[in-house]
């Protein structure tokens, strides 16, 4: 039997529970303390020292990730991520453009149409009742996107596409021939609306298939066709007023967008493969089953009360500022050049979060209508006569660009400010909601925003008529840049509400 070896080991065992490591900066050696103050029988070896090391790190993430969770990320999906790129999905943006270019274009010139209307076929029809056109227009184009959504998601784009370019051009002949106030209610404020519903579906939805970390770059190029359209209408179809009436200009209009349209239709090409249309009972759920949704919808919706007011109204504000009627015309046009640029510069949002960038903009746009449109000094008596003398002659009573004065210029320099704003805004919202939905639902929860935001399209132009009529004169576009300027703000509030319920991090790219 091997001899018996006896070792001395101490009485008390000794531990080191409570260990903790105390590294010296550019030193290799680390100080060790123990909860009863008695070294272990054997010093620390290496892997001790990294296991201590590990479980520091490991408790230091956990609690950065409790304070701070992780962004969501998108849920995985059968037809392989997007692919950010190539022909077919630039093709796409291509053809989108030359659709954004016509719809929006047009829809955006919509205060070439209420100046007309005013001095000219429903010169007795008071302010608020003419836009109650506009108004039917923007919201039966927001509403149908619930409809048009779902068959987006469901048929591809040329389900509407197609059906879409074929009301709108029929639309515009149809005013071509109108007399009426209810024939321009039902050419212009209906059918251009579901033309326009169904086109506009398509624009804001298909980027969002083909693009997922250049979501903003892809969508600011395809709807910023719409900025150049609104520059590029309202100019030839004022000198076209002149020159050959107002019948044969929307003939012409009708004519190019036939061609443009048919361009955008062969280009236009969807990624996912058609699937059952989802289905409309429970179409409201995110809308209250999710906050961040919730929470955005109401910003976008009271942003419409504001949004769209200076492409109503600019030209007649510009007129009773003293400006020449030709030069009133072209503030719609120096607003889309802005809003042109605004779209172009979206792609930021890819670097800078697209919330971020969205709810900066936002506040901008709410500051430039209460500081400038709001804040511009009323015209004199002798330029409140000329325009008089110049309204009484007609539409087509004034040529030339004329001499304009300080207020007249203010009002230009806002123009372009804030379509560069507005156009940012719009160009975010599509990649906002995109980033809180999966690829199959962008098209249906893009259109339930929309569906809740034409409510507010509906009412916020006739709001403003009301305004000017209770209260004339400058006062009364005062009080429309106020009412505006402050639903923006509101706005802004609950986009900033939206985005930090999604991630609290200031500083987070959202």
């Amino acid at each position: 039997m091997p001899d018996t070896i006896e070792r001395d080991y101490p009485s008390t065992p000794t531990t080191a529970t409570a260990a903790t490591v105390v590294a010296d900066e550019g030193k290799d050696t680390a100080a060790y303390s123990y909860d009863n103050d008695t070294p272990p029988l054997y010093p620390p070896n290496e892997k001790d020292m990294a296991y201590v090391h590990q479980k520091a790190d490991d408790d230091a993430e956990a609690a950065v990730e409790a304070a701070d969770p992780p962004l969501p990320t998108p849920a995985p999906t059968p037809y392989g991520p997007a692919p950010d790129g190539g022909v077919a999905a630039w093709r796409a943006v291509a053809g989108l453009f030359f659709a954004s270019f016509v719809q929006f274009g047009i829809a955006n010139s919509y205060g070439v149409f209420q100046a007309y209307y005013e001095t000219g076929p429903l010169k007795h029809y008071k302010a608020d009742t003419i836009s109650w056109i506009g108004a039917t227009q923007q919201f039966i184009l927001f509403f149908a996107s619930m409809f048009a959504g779902r068959a987006f998601d469901a048929y591809g784009a040329h389900a509407i596409l197609l059906p879409g370019s074929v009301c709108l051009c029929l639309s515009l002949f149809m005013i071509s021939l109108c007399k009426e106030y209810y024939q321009f209610m039902l050419a212009q404020g209906i059918l251009f609306g579901v033309g326009s519903s169904m086109i506009f579906t398509t624009v804001i939805s298909t980027p969002q298939q083909w693009f997922d970390k250049k979501r903003a770059l892809a969508g600011s190029v395809a709807i910023c066709g719409s900025g150049l359209g609104g520059t590029v209408w309202p100019i030839a179809m004022q000198r076209l007023f002149r020159q050959i009436g107002f019948g044969w200009t929307l003939r012409t209009v009708g004519f190019i967008a036939i061609a443009l349209l048919a361009v955008s239709n062969a280009l236009v090409r969807t990624r996912l493969p058609r699937r059952k249309p989802t289905p409309l009972r429970g179409f409201h759920k995110p809308l209250i089953s999710e906050w961040p949704f919730f929470l955005f919808t109401c910003s976008t919706s009271l942003c419409c009360w504001g949004m769209f007011t200076p492409f109503f109204y600019i030209s007649v504000y510009a007129r009773h500022l003293g400006a020449t009627a030709t030069l009133a015309f072209y503030c719609v046009s120096f607003m889309n050049a802005g809003s042109t640029l605004g779209r172009l510069f979206a792609f930021i949002g890819d670097r800078f979060g697209r919330y971020n960038v969205l709810i900066i903009n936002t506040y901008l746009t709410a500051i430039f209508l209460l500081g400038f449109w709001a804040g511009l000094p009323a015209p004199s008596a002798a330029t409140a006569a000329q325009v008089a003398a110049e309204t009484a002659a007609g539409p087509n009573g004034t040529g030339g660009l004329g001499k304009a004065n300080s207020s007249v210029g203010a009002l230009i320099a806002f123009g372009v400010l804030f379509g560069f704003t507005v156009g940012m805004i719009i160009s975010m919202i599509p990649p906002c909601i995109a980033h809180i939905s999966k690829p199959h639902e962008i098209g249906t929860r893009i259109g339930v925003m929309y569906t809740v935001m034409s409510a507010f399209t509906l009412s916020g132009p006739p709001i403003n008529g009301v305004l000017m009529v209770k209260y004339p004169g400058t006062t009364g576009f005062r009080a429309v840049g106020l009412f505006s300027g402050f639903s923006l703000l509101v706005g802004a509030f609950f986009a900033t509400a939206a985005r930090l319920a999604l991630n609290r991090k200031i500083r987070a790219i959202l």
